[in-house]
C-alpha cells in the first residue's frame, strides 16, 4: 500500500466539555455517504466485557472495536463498491473459535455470521452462505473436546478453509485470499491454517501474546481497506475517548505499524479526555507535523480551546 504522503493520526485533546465528541460527530456526518467512515466511542459499555455467553478468552475490547469499525465501514458509498474485509473476517473467526461448549452452538453461529458478513459474502443468511456457515459451526460442535480449546480451533479453521475452497463466487475467492494472508504469521511456515491457529492461540494466551495477535488484526483491517475501491476518497476512522482500552490499543497498533513503515490509506481522528497521555508522549503539538522515529510521533495532538 503506497500513498502520496503520510498523514498524522490526529488526536483532539479536551480537558473538559463535549467539544471533541461534537467535532468527531461533525466529521462523521460530513464524510458519510462520500467515503467509508466509522465512529466508535471507547467509553461504550460494549467494550467493557464480553457479551453474555461469550468465552472471555476469545474476546477483548480490541476485537469488539474492530468488529464495530468494520461493520460501519461496509456501509454503501455513492460511486464505489461496498468495502469487504476478508482478512479481518478470517482472523476474527479464528479468534472466536476457542472456548465454546456444544451447548453454545447457537451463540457461536451468531458470532461466526457476524464475522463472515464483513467478508462481503452478501446475504449470509441466504441459502448458499447459510449452508457453509452451518458446516463450519457443525464441524466445531462435533469436535468440542473437554481437554481444551486447541482441537476446536483447528477444526473450525480447517472447516472454514474447506468451505472457502468449495465456493466459486467472487466472495469465496476473497475469503480464500484473506485466509492466505495469514501464511506469513510468525512461525506459520507458509501455512494459512497454521497461521490462523497460532493467531487464535496467541489471542487466548493473553498478555503480550494477545497484544501481538491484536496488532495483526488491526493490520488485517487496514490491509483490507487498502484493497478497497472507495471512489477516490480515503476511508475515515473516528475514535472518541481514545484513552480507553479499546481505542488506545487500536491507536497504538496503527502508530507502531506506521513507524515501522507499514503504510495504510485510512485517515484517523480521535478524541482524548485530558491534555496529555503517556502513549502520546512524542506526539507533535504544532501544525508543522514531521514524524520522528518514535511511534507516537506519528500522532498530531491538537488541544481544543476551553
Amino acid at each position: 500500500m503506497t500513498h502520496a504522503k503520510d498523514e498524522p493520526f490526529v488526536v483532539l485533546a479536551d480537558a473538559r466539555g463535549p467539544g471533541k465528541s461534537t467535532a468527531l460527530r461533525v466529521l462523521r456526518d460530513s464524510y458519510e455517504g462520500r467515503t467509508p467512515v466509522a465512529l466508535m466511542d471507547g467509553e461504550e459499555t460494549r467494550f467493557e466485557r464480553p457479551p453474555p455467553g461469550r468465552p472471555a478468552e476469545s474476546w477483548s475490547p480490541v476485537y469488539e472495536a474492530l468488529s464495530t469499525i468494520a461493520e460501519q465501514l461496509t456501509a454503501p458509498v455513492a460511486g464505489a463498491g461496498r468495502v469487504a474485509f476478508p482478512r479481518l473476517a478470517c482472523g476474527l473467526l479464528a479468534v472466536a473459535a476457542g472456548g465454546w461448549s456444544d451447548r453454545e452452538a447457537g451463540r457461536l453461529r451468531e458470532e461466526a455470521e457476524r464475522a463472515l458478513l464483513l467478508s462481503g459474502t452478501g446475504g449470509l443468511l441466504g441459502r448458499p452462505a447459510g449452508r457453509w456457515t452451518g458446516k463450519v459451526v457443525g464441524r466445531l460442535v462435533s469436535s468440542v473436546s473437554t481437554s481444551g480449546t486447541g482441537p476446536v480451533v483447528e477444526a473450525i479453521v480447517e472447516a472454514a478453509l474447506e468451505a472457502f475452497t468449495e465456493g466459486m463466487s467472487a466472495s469465496y475467492r476473497r475469503l480464500r485470499r484473506g485466509a492466505v494472508w495469514y501464511r506469513d504469521y510468525p512461525y506459520a511456515a507458509g501455512s494459512p491454517k497454521l497461521g490462523l491457529v497460532l493467531l487464535s492461540r496467541h489471542f487466548r494466551a493473553g498478555g503480550d501474546a494477545r497484544a501481538h495477535a491484536e496488532r495483526l488484526l488491526v493490520r488485517a483491517l487496514l490491509a483490507d481497506l487498502g484493497d478497497a475501491g472507495t471512489g477516490g476518497g480515503r476511508p475515515v476512522i473516528l475514535i472518541d475517548n481514545v484513552q480507553e482500552t479499546a481505542g488506545l490499543r487500536v491507536m497504538e497498533s496503527v502508530l507502531r505499524d506506521r513507524a515501522a513503515g507499514i503504510a495504510d490509506r485510512a485517515l484517523f481522528y480521535a478524541g482524548l479526555r485530558g491534555r496529555d497521555h503517556p502513549a502520546l508522549r512524542h506526539a507533535t503539538r504544532t501544525i508543522d507535523w514531521v514524524p520522528g522515529r518514535a511511534p507516537s510521533s506519528r500522532a498530531l495532538l491538537v488541544s481544543l480551546p476551553q
